[in-house]
């Protein structure tokens, strides 16, 4: 029971959501692809975000040991909190993304 519980509630809650949002709120049901493929390009940037992050991490914690000849360790370049840090961050570049991008063209194609 305790591996399908997590799965389980964010499905009932996900069609909670949704039927909310159709029904309650009057939101299109085919923005949904677009909202997810918008959090799809989130999730990828918190990876890229993580990655580069624990990457300079461990470097500036290999400088600091060379430097100072003192242990550091490198379990600092892997805290919890780096994850939301890191989302975070990917939030914030998306967001800038889309407010920075052209308005799309009202022009029809000939």
């Amino acid at each position: 029971m305790g591996q399908v519980f997590i799965p389980i509630l964010l499905g009932v809650t996900s069609v909670g959501a949704y039927l909310v949002g159709a029904k309650g709120l009057k939101l299109s049901g085919t923005a949904v692809q677009k909202a997810a493929s918008k959090m799809l390009e989130c999730l990828g940037l918190t990876f890229v975000f993580l990655g580069v992050n624990i990457t300079v991490g461990v470097i500036v914690i290999l400088a600091a040991r060379a430097m100072t000849g003192a242990f550091v360790s490198l379990y600092l370049a892997g805290d919890e909190s780096l994850l939301v840090l890191s989302l975070i961050q990917g939030l914030v570049f998306q967001g800038w993304r889309d407010l920075s991008a052209p308005p799309p063209s009202n022009r029809s194609r000939q």
